[in-house]
C-alpha cells in the first residue's frame, strides 16, 4: 500500500469527524453505526477480541462514562484499492475537571463500502503513539 490519496484521507477524516461528534454526544450506537462496517472486530485493552457492532457499542458506552470528548489525530493513512489502514492517535478529555487528557494509539483497517469508507478492524491501546 502507498500513501493514501487526498480524497481517501479526506473521506476518512469526515468519518473521524462523525466519530468525534457522536462521542461528544455520548451516543455509542450512532458512533458505531456511522464508523464501522456491519460486522467489525476490535481489539481493546483488557478485553478479548470484540466482534460485531453491539459489542463495540457496549465498550464505547463504558469509555464514554469517563470521557467527554475524543479527538482523533490522523498520523499515517495508506491505501490500495478498496482497503486502507490508518495509524493514528486519540486524545480523550476526562469528565472530571482538572484531570489531564488521556492519549491512546490506534491502528485501524478501513474498507470502501457502498456507504463509504468504514472501519473493519480496530486495534487500540492506551499510551502515546509518538
Amino acid at each position: 500500500m502507498t500513501q493514501a490519496p487526498d480524497d481517501v484521507r479526506q473521506a476518512i477524516r469526515v468519518r473521524s469527524d462523525l466519530f468525534e461528534k457522536h462521542f461528544a454526544a455520548s451516543n455509542a450506537a450512532a458512533l458505531v453505526a456511522d464508523y464501522y462496517v456491519a460486522e467489525p472486530m476490535m481489539s481493546a485493552p483488557d478485553s478479548s477480541l470484540l466482534r460485531g457492532r453491539a459489542a463495540i457499542a457496549a465498550l464505547f458506552t463504558e469509555v464514554m462514562k469517563g470521557f467527554v470528548r475524543c479527538r482523533l489525530v490522523q498520523v499515517e493513512v495508506r491505501a490500495g484499492g478498496d482497503l486502507a489502514y490508518e495509524v493514528s492517535r486519540a486524545l480523550l478529555e476526562p469528565r472530571e475537571p482538572g484531570v489531564e487528557p488521556t492519549e491512546c494509539r490506534y491502528m485501524i483497517a478501513w474498507r470502501r463500502t457502498p456507504d463509504g469508507w468504514r472501519v473493519e478492524m480496530d486495534f487500540f491501546s492506551w499510551g502515546k503513539l509518538l
